[in-house]
């Protein structure tokens, strides 16, 4: 992983960063980014994700697993291939989060897309933001960011809970 591709977007994230980058303190990233991305209006977009990349579900990430240890779960779920993505990857799907979501429901509502896609595109936004977290050094923080704010809350689990299992 590389921790320092995060200097791109300094000061954004630097306090949650440190504090799972510098500090290893995983519930006070979960917190801090939270609070960060409510102001960017993202956590509808983030609870999708979380739900969707299957962190809800993981019970491979403790808070005692190290970037290192997270590496290897990344290597596990998704090859050699979240080595090569990279920060324009992942900026695209943060641009695409909330219209997606939005017009993704709109869509869903007037019967102009299934479930089914709906569902792949979720899936495939998802995948690229967890690559990016393996890719970033944060893929145990992202884990811990959706158990303390999304998987257990049930506005989000009720909204987007169904997306957990049907993605794997």
């Amino acid at each position: 992983a590389n921790t320092r591709s995060w200097c791109m977007v300094y000061p954004l994230y630097a306090n949650s960063l440190g504090k799972c980058i510098v500090d290893d303190d995983k519930t006070e990233y979960a917190r801090i980014m939270y609070e960060d991305q409510a102001k960017s209006n993202l956590n509808a977009a983030d609870a999708v994700y979380c739900f969707v990349a299957g962190h809800c579900n993981s019970s491979d990430v403790t808070l005692s697993t190290t970037e290192q240890d997270a590496e290897k779960i990344c290597d596990a779920k998704y090859g050699k291939r979240w080595k090569n993505v990279g920060w324009d990857d992942f900026m695209g799907v943060v641009s695409r989060a909330q219209k997606t979501l939005r017009d993704g429901q709109q869509a869903l509502r007037d019967g102009n897309k299934t479930w089914s896609e709906l569902l792949k595109l979720a899936r495939k936004e998802a995948e690229i933001s967890a690559m990016t977290s393996c890719a970033m050094g944060i893929y145990q923080c992202d884990v811990f960011y959706c158990k303390n704010n999304y998987c257990n809350n049930d506005l989000y689990r009720s909204q987007f809970g169904n997306m957990s299992w049907a993605s794997h």
